[in-house]
């Protein structure tokens, strides 16, 4: 194989993943061409390549387990109702966005291209949060009334939830050696100016689960390092701080408020009726792709004035518009994922595995009961292209682990 032009490839395929990952906030339809671009280059690189195509040890099993998912969700997807337009929504949720995570485990070897695909992402990311804590600042006319900063683009709860899924990255990557300066700074960076994200964006969710997340992944380089406790201290510090405002602290406190609290009221109401969409389609749900309107005619509590879009958590979504089927496919492809990841980090100590881990859950698990994160897409592209990227970075010491045996 002529390395230089396996290199040349690689190269121009981590450019344009890292920019799709970068700009598909800012601009869906620019990120799309990057991302269009990378599926092309990576079919012609497949076929160039096609006699000697490696790939990590990983890829057939989680291969495997996606398939199933896939067939899993089939049934939602082409016998409620409207097979058109459930397929289209089928292959546009559950097979294009999740691209990035195929693309970088096939074409990415080189860990010094992937340090510097999360570099660039991490700088980025971090500017979108600043802009997310100008916004309110301004009274910029996106923010809505609530006054809330979404960054460059989509909404409070993107942002939010990418928020939950990058900061233990950002921890991780800032506090282990094992990464490189420029890496590690660039997290530094990001890290930062996600905790300025987080006081405009004003998500509770993002507060709670980042405030118990950031000192849980930091707690073993906490025992080794006094300039780690001195820096999550006065990160803490600075959270804490930052709540005690009164108008933060108004807003925390609602968390668990279900007596008065609209947005929190909405989401009970709309829990209700994904119950009873389930109780009334068990098997195969409402359809992928049908439950909004499934929803409005038939099943929207009269309580319920925001005409929500979605059931607001992923697995409620899920057991309404693609029954037990879908919602079994979908959970269990996740939960084997997770616990083969925990497995090689468990053999290997790598950090990537230990970040892969906490994307995993915070996105899907945690902060997807307080809203459907398996549809947003910018959300699920970034996280496939996280984890695609973390997991290749633990991929050599895996190796060697199985080869020492």
């Amino acid at each position: 194989m002529d390395v230089k032009k396996y290199i040349t490839w690689e190269i121009c395929i981590a450019i344009c993943i890292t920019l799709m990952a970068c700009i598909t906030r800012l601009s869906m339809a620019l990120g799309q061409v990057f991302y269009g671009v990378a599926i092309l280059l990576t079919i012609f690189y497949m076929y160039k390549q096609r006699t000697q195509l490696q790939v990590p040890s990983f890829f057939k099993s989680y291969s495997i387990a996606y398939v199933l998912m896939l067939f899993s969700l089939l049934p939602a997807a082409l016998l409620t109702g409207a097979p058109v337009t459930g397929f289209m929504e089928f292959v546009n949720v559950w097979i294009w966005r999740v691209l990035p995570f195929f693309i970088i485990a096939i074409v990415l070897r080189d860990e010094h291209i992937i340090y510097k695909m999360l570099a660039g992402f991490f700088v980025v990311f971090g500017i979108d949060n600043v802009v997310a804590f100008i916004q309110p600042l301004i009274q910029y006319t996106g923010v809505g009334e609530d006054n809330r900063g979404w960054g460059f683009g989509s909404s409070t709860l993107t942002i939010a939830g990418i928020m939950v899924m990058v900061v233990p990255v950002l921890v991780v990557t800032f506090l282990d050696n094992k990464y490189p300066k420029y890496l590690r700074n660039s997290a530094l960076f990001c890290l930062v100016c996600t905790f300025f994200g987080m006081y405009g964006n004003k998500s509770r969710a993002a507060w709670l689960i980042n405030f118990i997340t950031m000192p849980l992944v930091a707690l073993k380089y906490i025992m080794k390092s006094w300039k780690a406790i001195a820096i999550i201290v006065l990160i803490v510090l600075a959270i804490v701080g930052l709540s005690l405002q009164p108008a933060k602290e108004q807003r925390f406190t609602t968390l668990f408020d279900f007596d008065s609290d609209g947005s929190n009221l909405g989401r009970l109401y709309v829990a209700t009726s994904a119950l009873e969409m389930f109780e009334d389609h068990p098997f195969t749900g409402v359809g992928i792709g049908q439950w909004r309107n499934v929803y409005e005619n038939g099943y929207r509590l009269p309580e319920e004035t925001q005409h929500l879009y979605h059931a607001h958590n992923n697995f409620l979504q899920l057991l309404s518009e693609t029954g037990i089927i879908g919602t079994l496919g979908v959970t269990l492809c996740f939960l084997f994922i997770f616990c083969d990841i925990f497995r090689r980090w468990r053999i290997t100590k790598n950090p990537s595995y230990l970040s892969t881990l906490f994307v995993i859950a915070g996105y899907i698990f945690v902060f997807g009961q307080a809203e459907y994160t398996l549809d947003n897409s910018s959300g699920m592209r970034i996280l496939w292209f996280l984890a695609g990227s973390l997991l290749m970075l633990g991929e050599k010491d895996y190796s060697k682990t199985l080869t020492s045996k």
